[in-house]
Formats: structure tokens, sequence, C-alpha cells
């Protein structure tokens, strides 16, 4: 499992992003942890497309769509430095 943190902004407020890369029998998926605005702890995954960018998984917190490119940007990043 790869593990890295990105700072990403979110309504002009800076936030971090833990990633956690996981393989399961459904494929390779990243499990983030964060913050929301009220300093309340959240999860959620994002999965590879066919294309190969980053999808966040459906019942994400509508926020989250907002920013689903930074995130897959994120990850695209990270995997390139290897």
């Amino acid at each position: 499992m790869d593990r890295f943190k990105k700072e990403i902004t979110v309504n002009d407020e800076v936030r971090v992003f833990q990633f956690d890369r996981m393989t399961s029998m459904s494929g390779v998926k990243f499990f983030i942890t964060s913050t929301d605005s009220n300093r309340k702890p959240i999860a959620f995954s994002l999965k590879q497309t066919d294309r190969g960018n980053w999808k966040l998984t459906p019942g994400s917190l509508r926020w989250l769509y907002d920013i689903e490119t930074e995130l897959s940007d994120a990850i695209i990043e990270t995997q390139k430095q290897r």
C-alpha cells in the first residue's frame, strides 16, 4: 500500500488529504482521509478509470466533486515520481 499527503485548497482553506493506495479484486483505488469545514474527519475513495484518471466513488460528499480533478492530479503526479 502506497501512502502520501497532499495539501489542496477548498473554499479558500488549505486542507491536508492523506492518500492510501489499495489493491483488491475489483482493482486499484485510493482511500483518502481529511477533515471537512467543521474539522470533522471524512473518508472517501477514488477509483481509476480506463483513461487513467481517478474518479470519486458514488456516494461521495458533494463538495468533493469540486476538487475531484485536483485529487486525481495528485495521484497521477505522485505515480510519475516513482
